[in-house]
């Protein structure tokens, strides 16, 4: 078994993808060995799924990487479902194919070490960066969630806890973490990584680059800044 899966569901973005991709081989600390990276293939186009599949092989060697096609079936929520079934780890980490920025290579080492054991016996199951939400879709105690285009879990919670088919896309980290809150577990903010949907203006992104205040973010427009 391995530490940790690293998720990435491409759809429409396959060069953005594949800049995510070469951050992970390239800016990452952590015994490779004790990793695997599934991809799960949301394009429709034949064109566009060749073009991924292809990119996959070529990293082989680098990486253990798994390739699945989704074909957009079910959207976001199934095609991350499909990354749940198949994962062989401790650890789950999902990181958006788009706009995911590794500002440090101990970004990996920071999330495993801030989801321990320990952590899980506290009740913890999902981690990353809290974000409050005007969530008509649960009581007022839930409120709040996981940002989900970038957080780590544990892979055991995510296959008895998967994406809820009712949520494609829209709310579907929201109404994730809210099932976590009613089962009584609980998700923990780490403040040393970012997942926000706002725009990432370059001013900031140097800033970030700069100060490695973030290990790793994920902000809008993150893709276009070297």
């Amino acid at each position: 078994m391995k530490d940790v899966s690293i998720v990435l569901c491409p759809f429409n973005n396959n060069e953005h993808f594949k800049r995510v991709f070469h951050h992970i081989i390239t800016r990452t600390h952590y015994d490779f060995s004790k990793v695997e990276i599934i991809v799960v293939d949301n394009n429709t186009e034949p064109v566009l799924k060749k073009d991924i599949a292809t990119f996959v092989a070529d990293n082989a060697a680098i990486v253990d990487v798994t390739y699945i096609e989704n074909n957009n079936v079910g959207q976001l929520a199934q095609a991350t479902n499909r990354a749940i079934e198949v994962a062989q780890s401790k650890w789950f980490v999902y990181l958006c194919a788009t706009d995911t920025y590794i500002y440090d290579p101990q970004w990996l080492v920071y999330l495993t070490e801030n989801l321990s054991d320990s952590d899980r016996e506290e009740g913890y199951r999902i981690a990353g960066t809290i974000t409050p939400w005007p969530n008509y879709l649960q009581d007022e105690s839930k409120h709040y969630h996981i940002q989900g285009a970038v957080f780590i879990a544990f892979t055991e919670y995510m296959k008895t806890n998967p994406y809820s088919p009712e949520y494609p896309f829209d709310y579907c980290d929201v109404i994730h973490s809210a099932k976590c809150l009613e089962q009584g577990f609980k998700i923990k903010h780490l403040p040393r990584i970012i997942s926000h949907m706002g725009e990432a203006s370059r001013e900031w992104h140097e800033g970030a680059r700069r100060s490695k205040e973030f290990l790793i973010a994920h902000v809008h427009g993150l893709h276009s800044y070297p």
